[in-house]
């Protein structure tokens, strides 16, 4: 009886340090909400709910699950500048460097990075990269070398990313969008034009048809998909091909004195028809917006209606939360530290918490169950000794002398 007695205890202090270990770890996570974050420069929401967004922080890599957010390892030196995720698996990260002309790809949530470099003979940084996921091409945007086109061919040996495209400009590119649809939509960003691909980024051409400067881009992934190109003075317009627009403004602040000007266009990766708009209205004529508004459309841009305004800074960037209908974080010209608009965020969106896919949320909760079983298991086991202690002791006895007799 001692035996097993000690057997036992031994057990359960075992599985009690386990569960201590496991607390420790859940404790000392490093994982923080959105609003945590202090230099946001890059973020790629998942298509889904519960998929994995991506965000970029002082040129580190965060990745975030219901609203918490850890940081991933990237490749050693590497200042991380872009980043784009793939709308079917939000596993698949794209990740451009800073300080390299090269892209990384991961196919399993930032454990391992494949390089591609784009040109090992220039110099300078990736700022935009964006994925279509239907057609697996990848568009990535520079400094000083425009823009190159790179197919997807999956993972294992000989397969990865193959550069099949490179349009070249001579000013940086600001920023890129691509559908997902199987439509082969693609536009390029810089501060002075807006470029259209053709023939799936075979080919590009300028939009020369915008009432103004472009100041934002953004595809929806609806049926038919559409793109929305934001401008310095008309307002926000929408097409279904990039060649024809047509200004959707109703609702918005300025309409009709031909200043309306939008900082930045955000369409809810898992609901295509919610779309956020930063605006303001130009001050003597200086095509600068003013501070504050964001407004919301859940019909595709067909009407606006006021979801915010910041007091004392322009909304430089918006960061939808994927299908959380009327909540969008800000980045201000002020603060690159993410603001919650619109609707309260949930609470699991403003806790600290692991990043996680599915299971356990807490990595001590398995071992304290364990170490609660082994409890109950002792007790049950204490109490049978007790029990029946007296006739195992007695055929015990009988046992010894009869050997002895013998």
């Amino acid at each position: 009886m001692i035996l097993r007695i000690l057997l036992t205890g031994t057990t359960l202090l075992l599985l009690t340090l386990v569960a201590s270990v496991g607390a420790a770890a859940g404790s000392g996570s490093k994982s923080v909400s959105i609003t945590g974050l202090e230099n946001v420069r890059a973020y790629a929401a998942a298509a889904q709910v519960d998929g994995r967004s991506y965000a970029v922080d002082g040129g580190r890599l965060y990745a975030g699950v219901d609203g918490a957010w850890e940081k991933l390892p990237v490749p050693h030196g590497v200042i991380v500048n872009a980043v784009a995720v793939d709308k079917m698996d939000s596993n698949i990260v794209f990740i451009g460097a800073a300080n390299r002309l090269s892209v990384f790809v991961s196919r399993n949530g930032g454990a391992r990075w494949v390089e591609f470099t784009l040109d090992p003979e220039s110099i300078g940084g990736v700022t935009a990269v964006a994925f279509d996921a239907f057609n697996r091409l990848l568009y990535v945007g520079t400094v000083s070398d425009g823009v190159y086109r790179l197919r997807d061919i999956g993972a294992g040996r000989g397969k990865g990313l193959v550069a099949s495209g490179h349009l070249l400009l001579e000013e940086p590119v600001e920023e890129i969008a691509a559908d997902s649809t199987g439509a082969g939509l693609a536009f390029v960003r810089t501060l002075e034009n807006l470029y259209r691909a053709e023939a799936y980024g075979l080919r590009w051409v300028v939009v020369d048809s915008l009432p103004g400067p472009p100041t934002a881009v953004a595809v929806a992934d609806a049926s038919p998909p559409r793109v929305y190109a934001g401008t310095a003075g008309g307002g926000v317009l929408v097409s279904k091909d990039g060649a024809a627009w047509r200004p959707v403004n109703l609702g918005l602040d300025g309409i009709g004195d031909g200043k309306l000007i939008v900082n930045d266009l955000a369409v809810d990766p898992a609901q295509p028809e919610v779309l956020y708009a930063a605006t303001g209205v130009s001050d003597r004529d200086a095509l600068q917006g003013s501070s504050g508004k964001v407004a919301m459309s859940t019909d595709g841009g067909g009407r606006w209606e006021s979801l915010a305004r910041l007091e004392n800074a322009q909304v430089a960037e918006l960061l939808p939360a994927a299908g959380r209908n009327g909540l969008v974080y800000a980045l201000t010209t002020a603060s690159r530290t993410p603001v919650a608009l619109g609707v309260e965020p949930p609470l699991e969106m403003r806790l600290a918490g692991g990043v996680h896919e599915r299971g356990l949320r807490n990595p001590g909760l398995l071992a304290w169950v364990l170490a609660g079983h082994a409890s109950a298991a002792l007790l049950i086991l204490v109490v049978g000794e007790i029990r029946t202690g007296g006739r195992r002791r007695v055929g015990t006895a009988y046992g010894m002398r009869a050997v002895q007799a013998g």
